[in-house]
């Protein structure tokens, strides 16, 4: 027997045993998502924002460690929304792949604080950036299981280093 033969059935198999293509479905769950998540925002309720990840997910925010476990990031984003007033978000997906019960969501965001917003030493109070967001499915649920974002804003420039000390004198 020549292995050629098999070739066809092979691929055949292989092809039949890929997830179906769920983008549509988990596109429109996540855009769902992402609406609430942007009125919760603007509207104090953050700490229901963990209520979108999964019981082991990870955050990465920007500058920060990461944080794994859904109380951990209830804290996060409570921590978050402690300023008054709130700031208002936009979330938009431009592209979800979904593959069965997994699809991966990259986006960007903006937030805005309303002016005269007394915010932290630093804080921006416009600032927008990209996202990548890992979803599973569960019990029927689209939830984040890793999530990461990062500001299009440059560093603020670090203040320069003092002088060097005065030499001695003999």
């Amino acid at each position: 027997m020549r292995p050629q033969r098999y070739l066809p059935f092979v691929l055949l198999a292989a092809f039949a045993c890929q997830p179906a293509d769920t983008s549509a479905s988990a596109k429109q769950a996540i855009d769902a998502a992402n609406a609430q998540w942007a009125r919760l925002t603007s509207t104090g309720h953050a700490d229901s924002i963990a209520e979108f990840y999964a019981a082991d997910a990870v955050i990465m925010p920007p500058n920060m460690a990461t944080m794994k476990g859904k109380e951990a990031i209830r804290t996060f984003f409570a921590m978050m929304n402690t300023m008054d007033p709130k700031p208002t978000l936009t979330l938009h997906a431009d592209a979800v792949h979904g593959a069965g019960a997994m699809a991966m969501e990259r986006g960007s965001w903006h937030w805005a604080y309303p002016a005269g917003a007394k915010l932290p030493p630093g804080m921006p109070a416009v600032d927008s950036g990209k996202y990548v967001v890992h979803w599973m499915q569960q019990n029927a649920k689209w939830l984040m299981v890793d999530d990461i974002w990062n500001s299009d804003s440059p560093l603020p420039t670090p203040p320069a280093p003092p002088p060097p000390p005065a030499g001695r004198r003999r």
